[in-house]
């Protein structure tokens, strides 16, 4: 089938991952947490914690909200649910300015858009909605040239699983075999949309595993490489 929707990874594919820089998220969260709340004993705890649960029979169910709230409930701190919502948002921080968009991203975008291309960007996010993962686009200067962001957190499934993928698909009103997902991690961005019947492109330098199967579709170095590979899917 032409292909009609184009689905991006952001972090590590539409987002550059820099090297070697600390942890830029950890004072601007403690800081909302403390503007929220207070100083409290957790805070610094809660931000280096795991919060999510080992679950065998959903391992991709996201319930952020309710894991919070858990998390706290077993140190003796019980807060009502506004109060988990704000506490939710104090970690919904944007992407630190040390982030940026990665080679050929902005330029791919815009030849996604010029095709009548439907582009969504699917993210695993733990804290950040669909809106505050959209506000880093409106900073990259990006913004309208993406129809919709899918994120974990506001579907409550996590990548690989089906439901993100048919999420995204819906809002790009497009079938699997109409739509490939563009990402750089084979466990989520390759092996979800492929079982879904989608067609995938790995973003990579590295060779491919022997026996990672279904293989992805394509491979590209960078996203430079992308609109001259998606011609033929036209």
């Amino acid at each position: 089938m032409p292909l009609r929707a184009v689905l991006f990874d952001m972090g590590g594919t539409l987002v550059g991952m820099p090297d070697d820089i600390g942890d830029p998220w950890r004072a601007p969260v403690l800081e909302a947490i403390n503007r929220e709340f207070g100083l409290r004993e957790w805070a610094e705890t809660l931000y280096a914690a795991d919060i999510r649960p080992a679950r065998a029979d959903e391992p991709y169910r996201q319930e952020t909200n309710r894991w919070l709230a858990a998390w706290l409930r077993e140190r003796g701190e019980v807060l009502t649910d506004e109060q988990v919502e704000l506490l939710r948002r104090a970690f919904a921080r944007p992407l630190p300015k040390v982030f940026s968009l990665a080679d050929g991203a902005a330029d791919a975008l815009r030849w996604c858009k010029a095709h009548d291309l439907a582009v969504v960007v699917v993210t695993n996010t733990l804290s950040r909605g669909d809106e505050d993962a959209r506000g880093d686009f409106d900073r990259f200067g990006v913004s309208d040239l993406i129809d919709h962001v899918v994120s974990s957190y506001s579907t409550g499934w996590q990548k690989p699983h089906r439901a993100i993928f048919e999420r995204a698909l819906r809002y790009a009103s497009a079938s699997p075999d109409e739509a490939c997902n563009v990402g750089d991690r084979l466990d989520l961005d390759i092996a979800g949309p492929k079982a879904l019947g989608m067609r995938a492109v790995w973003v990579s330098n590295s060779p491919l595993p022997p026996d990672f199967v279904p293989p992805p579709d394509a491979t590209v170095a960078s996203l430079v490489e992308l609109p001259r590979l998606l011609e033929r899917w036209l």
